[in-house]
């Protein structure tokens, strides 16, 4: 059973709309990122989602309940029973980490032994017990993120609502915690909605990748679908290194590019507009190769040498494991190749 459905959802701020139409689904248990670009309406979403924010129409369903239909409010932010993760954190630096978890236990009618049970049993399942007495400001921004973490599943909520939680974190502190958070939501099964626009982040992390733009879907999928078939030209444009250049359909199977022509599967889509798209390790640089160009830069990262390459006035990336001058003419084939028609 899907754990949330989002139908139709709707937002304006000032008469304009900030979410258009937005549809989508996430299976109990899963791990659904909401990737976009700044402003693309991620964050409006996890808030009319958590019932912080108002829609202006859609719906909003909760292991199978009507939360939200429009403006109309079915169940209050409170009895959503959602655990939220915000970009601040919002730990209070006055309390101790014990006495921040214990905070949203207060409401709960628990007796002071079930709330001392439920905060051990949920510090040892971020490896922080021995922080108990410490104060956030004590604390490096990894560990605090875990506390936040903590406070936010101690409830042992239906959701758990993560809003960019580790855009402060640097970068080889954000890959420990990063595995952290995978580790915790396989292992509680917690329904999570995390809202980031680092592709990192949502590849690492997600069962599924939800890409916005501009306030609508533009795809959902695993991250290998998203990577590997991109089915708009902004998913394949923005989700890691892509070339995309237009060609011209030549008849059945046949496409004029910038190195000439190449026989690829045209999809019966002959006269229409069409980007011939490839990832820069989806080519091999070889003197057998029958496409062409230039090298007119090189860089080195992580063991692999980058090229901006350029043939007949179009400009592309390439990669590989051997280190070619700038100025060289190369050769170069390419193992896939997708046509995507718009």
């Amino acid at each position: 059973m899907n754990a949330l459905e989002v139908k139709q959802l709707t937002k304006c701020f000032n008469k304009k709309e900030v979410v258009k139409g937005l549809s989508f689904s996430v299976e109990g248990g899963q791990l659904l990122a909401l990737l976009g670009p700044s402003g693309c309406g991620k964050t409006t979403t996890l808030r009319m989602i958590a019932g912080l924010e108002t829609a202006d129409d859609g719906e909003i369903w909760i292991e199978g309940a009507l939360a939200s239909c429009g403006r109309k409010v079915a169940i209050s932010q409170k009895q959503r029973h959602i655990g939220m993760v915000f970009q601040d954190l919002a730990l209070w630096p006055h309390m101790t980490v014990y006495e921040n978890i214990k905070f949203g236990l207060k409401a709960n009618g628990l007796t002071r032994a079930e709330r001392r049970k439920k905060i051990e049993t949920v510090l040892n399942k971020v490896n922080m017990q021995k922080y108990a007495r410490e104060y956030p400001g004590k604390l490096s921004g990894g560990q605090q993120q875990l506390i936040a973490i903590a406070r936010a599943i101690v409830t042992e909520p239906r959701l758990l609502l993560m809003d960019e939680p580790l855009s402060n974190i640097d970068v080889k502190l954000r890959e420990d915690i990063r595995q952290e958070i995978r580790r915790i939501q396989q292992e509680t099964q917690i329904t999570t909605v995390y809202v980031t626009h680092d592709q990192e982040d949502a590849f690492l992390l997600a069962d599924n990748i939800a890409v916005m733009n501009a306030g609508m879907l533009e795809q959902i999928g695993s991250p290998e679908e998203i990577y590997s078939s991109p089915t708009s030209l902004f998913v394949a444009s923005f989700v890691g290194e892509a070339n995309i250049m237009q060609v011209k359909i030549d008849g059945k199977d046949r496409v004029l590019t910038p190195w000439g022509e190449l026989v690829c599967n045209t999809k019966d889509q002959e006269g229409k507009n069409a980007y011939l798209f490839f990832r820069p390790h989806q080519a091999n640089i070889d003197d057998s190769g029958y496409c062409y160009g230039t090298i007119i830069n090189r860089s080195f990262v992580a063991g692999v040498y980058k090229y901006q390459v350029s043939a007949n006035g179009i400009e592309f990336k390439l990669q590989g494991q051997t280190r070619h001058d700038i100025g060289k003419f190369i050769k170069f084939s390419i193992r896939k190749m997708d046509i995507l028609f718009f």
